[in-house]
């Protein structure tokens, strides 16, 4: 506090660091927390807390726990840029490959997991939830591998078939089985040698060399 003529002034809040640096932390913790309570019982105290900050910064922020939410998964999708697989030297099927092991590298990790089984504990309490992650994950997480479909020179039969499909198809044939094991199983573990022989058959059942 300071004085100006007898008067109290409080002093000046800090400034807002909006950096990326700061988001990508709080974003973490507020993962963790959701992950540890579930969303319901999670409140903006608590991730406030957790990140050590007040409540009134993080609503600066983020206007509500659902903005943070979102904020929290499309952050993910965020680190693997798909735009940037049209000019790169590499090949179409390599960038393809590329992408879905780096799919495979966000939605196996236990943090992931641990949200996956939130949704689905927390899908009548919190139906908001549902639409969030269709939104984020279904419809502009798929939109990065349907981009990189498109690239690609697919197999006769599935020429005629929409490319959202045939990256549906893909999707499910590479990840369905581990991600339901790991869903329902705490002792599971993937095999990430399987998993890179299941996404090269995976190119090579719907792909033709380029």
């Amino acid at each position: 506090m300071s004085q100006q003529h007898g008067t109290r002034v409080a002093a000046p809040e800090p400034a807002i660091d909006p950096s990326a640096e700061r988001i990508a932390h709080l974003l973490a913790i507020a993962k963790a927390t959701f992950g540890d309570k579930g969303f319901a019982a999670t409140t903006m105290d608590d991730i406030a807390s957790a990140a050590g900050m007040s409540k009134k910064t993080l609503y600066k922020l983020f206007d509500s726990k659902s903005d943070l939410f979102r904020a929290m998964l499309t952050k993910n999708l965020q680190r693997f840029d798909f735009s940037a697989a049209a000019s790169s030297p590499e090949s179409a099927i390599d960038e393809l490959r590329k992408a879905l092991r780096y799919i495979a590298d966000i939605v196996f990790t236990p943090e992931e997991i641990a949200l996956h089984r939130l949704l689905i504990a927390e899908r009548k309490q919190s139906p908001a939830l549902a639409a969030i992650f269709t939104d984020v994950i279904f419809n502009s997480g798929a939109d990065g591998i349907v981009s990189c479909v498109k690239r690609v020179r697919l197999r006769p039969e599935l020429r005629d078939v929409p490319v959202k499909t045939v990256a549906d198809m893909m999707l499910g044939a590479v990840f369905s089985n581990d991600h339901f094991r790991l869903m329902v199983d705490d002792g599971y573990g993937v095999n990430r040698r399987a998993l890179h022989k299941r996404i090269d058959l995976a190119l090579a059942t719907f792909c033709e060399e380029s």
